[in-house]
């Protein structure tokens, strides 16, 4: 080779050499300075993350009348875009009466958000949410509190001049106030009440509504909305010893007709039955565990499938209620099932079939009646299967709406009774003391169930603040 081409070659190459360099020092640079922007940009929107969730707790304190104003700093905002948006976001409020009335209101949230490159976040009805465009979750909760079938629901409502302020200082200030529901009164009688929130933020929401409640919550990627529903509970006021759906019967009834009632209407115990099966079958003993022995203790007692007693059994309820749940029929035939204590604690029977029963003692051991501390609710019938009661001696109360009940024998009853007919055959008895206050005033919750949450107290109010920026 020529010295010119050599001198040629090692130019090329240094050449070639520097240019791969400077090629890996921009990748190196650009990826570097891409990494750096994104790392800069979420410390940023981090930064705004924590100053909107102290907004919220400053915001709450102005909208609920704690305070007339207070100073709020959401940290640097340069880095992305921050925006007011007074219609973003809505909550409608109903209360579905079982008449077919609804009570509603709509009402907008208000949004303030801050768009940072890779992710935003905002402060939406008393909460902080965020998104990176893929799915909406919730960093601090909104003003919504449900706790024991009590909803409180201070809906926060934000408000300014200024839609696209430069800096994240400024001042909130209390607008207005007022009751949403100002005719509704409490406790709630009926219905169901429902809650949809509609946001771009709706996830979070969904999220925040099944975290907070076990009852039925829904979204509508669609609609972009979120959806608790709270169910009023039904009650029954046993007012009198017996009251029957039907207002046909073919025999006469051995009560004052002050004492007993015709054509009435009853809810289903079906709700609560379930919700009182689902709960044991999770948490609670085998039956067995309660029967076998002749002798049962306070606790939770559950049953898969039809059960059939074997013996009498003594319930022991010092230690606390004694409830049990059976996913079938319950036979009992003649055995006795008696309470040998003197507390006021009480054996509860939910079975989600028929109860049968020929001669047996039902109640307590006291030498008066305390019908209360006995109670069953059923799903079907009561004695269909054995012709009659026979020489029973029932002391409780027995929720059994569906049932056609036939007290062929000689049975005594005493305590409170809720069927769909009785006909009542030989020397049966009912008996009730006028003065006997121990069923006065009681009421039996029936409406339950899985996947419902019970509301008594509804408490909802519109709170306008309004930002004021520097």
């Amino acid at each position: 080779m020529y010295r010119s081409e050599r001198a040629q070659s090692e130019v090329l190459g240094t050449v070639l050499l520097l240019g791969i360099t400077i090629a890996a020092v921009t990748v190196t640079v650009a990826t570097g300075s891409a990494a750096l922007a994104a790392v800069t940009d979420e410390a940023q929107t981090a930064g705004v993350e924590n100053g909107m969730s102290q907004f919220t707790s400053q915001a709450s304190l102005v909208a609920l009348g704690e305070t007339d104003a207070k100073r709020f700093d959401l940290g640097s905002v340069d880095g992305g875009d921050l925006r007011l948006d007074e219609d973003a976001g809505h909550v409608e409020v109903r209360i579905e009466g079982e008449n077919g009335t609804v009570a509603r209101n709509r009402s907008s949230l208000g949004t303030l958000v801050y768009a940072g490159e890779n992710r935003e976040i905002a402060v939406q009805g008393g909460g902080v949410w965020t998104t990176d465009g893929t799915r909406g979750r919730m960093v601090s909760p909104p003003e919504y509190h449900y706790r024991d079938s009590t909803l409180t629901f201070p809906i926060v409502q934000l408000t300014g001049d200024e839609t696209a302020p430069s800096r994240g200082t400024g001042v909130v200030t209390n607008a207005t106030s007022e009751e949403v529901f100002p005719t509704v009164s409490n406790p709630l009688e009926n219905g169901t009440v429902v809650v949809e929130v509609q946001s771009d933020y709706y996830e979070g929401w969904y999220d925040f509504f099944s975290q907070r409640a076990e009852g039925e919550v829904t979204k509508d990627d669609a609609n972009r909305t979120a959806t608790a529903r709270l169910v009023v509970p039904g009650e029954v006021e046993l007012d009198k010893p017996l009251s029957l759906g039907s207002s046909d019967t073919d025999t006469d009834i051995p009560l004052h007709e002050d004492d007993y009632e015709l054509g009435a209407s009853h809810p289903s115990p079906s709700p609560i039955i379930d919700e009182r099966i689902e709960n044991a079958s999770t948490n609670g003993q085998s039956v067995e565990d309660c029967f076998d022995g002749g002798s049962c203790s306070s606790g939770l007692y559950y049953a898969d499938g039809d059960t059939a007693l074997n013996g009498d059994v003594d319930f022991d309820t010092t230690g606390g209620n004694v409830t049990i749940a059976i996913d079938g029929d319950f036979d009992i035939g003649g055995n006795d099932l008696q309470i040998t204590d003197g507390t006021d604690n009480v054996v509860k029977y939910y079975v989600n079939g028929s109860v049968d029963l020929n001669n047996p003692t039902i109640g307590t051991e006291a030498s008066t009646v305390d019908a209360r501390r006995t109670q069953f609710y059923v799903n079907g019938g009561i004695a269909e299967n054995t012709n009659g009661m026979g020489n029973a001696e029932i002391d409780a109360i027995i929720y059994a709406p569906n049932a056609n009940v036939e007290a062929n024998g000689n049975p005594t009853l005493r305590g409170a009774f809720v069927f769909e007919r009785l006909d009542l055959g030989g020397a049966a008895a009912m008996e009730y003391d006028d003065e006997d206050d121990s069923l006065n005033d009681l009421t039996l919750t029936i409406t339950g169930g899985p996947g419902q949450n019970p509301i008594t107290y509804l408490h909802v109010s519109r709170n306008r603040v309004k930002l004021r920026f520097d």
